[in-house]
């Protein structure tokens, strides 16, 4: 389960990050190079369909992993029509997953016939939904009440955002090492400043939903610390802070270096700027995992209140 989930987040992330990152930043950075406009299409239309594929696979499985969790019967027993049936159908679970399926072929279809601006836009909306509709999938899509819309709306912006910035940085990687980006280093210098200003903006968003879904799972300092939940949870945190440092680096010390005059220079910066990008897609992966590990743990905060309860 926990690996489907993993798969799925990150499969999830790439396709929805790399859609967000061609209509926000290559098409304006490209638009008037149409070669390499056209290299750097090619290849995030490779990745685009492959994550998408992935996420589509893995979501099937995790649907069927959570028939047999529900059911209590083995997977082989819990693989069929009825038990799947009563899943999909009467399930929050499986309603949502139906939804998600809606979406990935409304986003199918728009990546297979991209023709203009409506069918982008509906690609993108459809992009956003298929990530943050993963909010109904987790702990956030059982807290009731008020704290239950608060939790819901927090986790969606937390799924898009990471989606944003994790997904962005395949791509990022991708336009960087485009032969003809490198030959012509100001588009690598113009996408890389748009792409710090959507960085810090997924960052903001990420920070400040994250300590709402933090104090409602988590509720209190003793939750952090003495729950596996809260451990893995600071853990999390832990592997964000590599990642913000390496955007600094990036945006404030290897950026301006772009701009040098000196052929070698800029080509020096380029490389250590896809070679910071690569650490940090590993750095939001790892965090992937860790949040496919959170969603199968009960939240401290309930833990907690178990504890003083006996």
């Amino acid at each position: 389960m926990i690996a489907t989930r993993a798969v799925h987040f990150a499969a999830t992330a790439i396709t929805v990050g790399s859609i967000v990152f061609d209509s926000f930043i290559a098409m304006p950075v490209l638009r008037h190079d149409t070669t390499a406009a056209a290299s750097f299409r090619k290849r995030t239309r490779r990745v685009m369909w492959i994550g998408l594929v992935v996420a589509v696979v893995s979501g099937a499985i995790w649907l069927m992993l959570q028939a047999a969790s529900m059911s209590g019967m083995p997977l082989h027993e819990a693989l069929t029509v009825d038990v799947l049936s009563t899943v999909v159908n009467e399930t929050q679970f499986g309603e949502v997953t139906t939804i998600r399926a809606g979406l990935a072929i409304c986003l199918a279809a728009c990546l297979a016939y991209d023709r203009g601006a409506t069918t982008r836009w509906l690609g993108l909306a459809a992009a956003i939904g298929f990530a943050g509709s993963l909010a109904w999938t987790g702990h956030a899509g059982s807290t009731i009440g008020a704290t239950g819309y608060l939790h819901l709306g927090a986790d969606a912006l937390h799924a898009v955002a990471a989606a944003v910035w994790i997904g962005g940085l395949v791509s990022l990687i991708i336009l960087l090492a485009t032969t003809e980006v490198r030959n012509d280093i100001s588009p690598a210098r113009d996408a890389v400043r748009r792409f710090s200003v959507l960085g810090i903006v997924s960052v903001s968003v990420l920070l400040l939903s994250g300590i709402v879904n933090a104090v409602i799972l988590v509720g209190s300092l003793h939750g952090l610390i003495a729950t596996e939940y809260g451990r893995l949870l600071m853990l999390k945190v832990a592997m964000f802070v590599p990642m913000l440092a390496l955007a600094a680096i990036n945006r404030y010390r290897l950026t301006p270096r772009l701009a040098s005059t000196a052929n070698r220079q800029s080509s020096i910066a380029l490389d250590q700027l896809i070679r910071n990008s690569v650490i940090e897609t590993i750095f939001g992966l790892v965090i992937l995992v860790i949040v496919a590990v959170l969603g199968t743990l009960h939240p401290a905060v309930h833990l907690v209140a178990l504890t003083a309860a006996w």
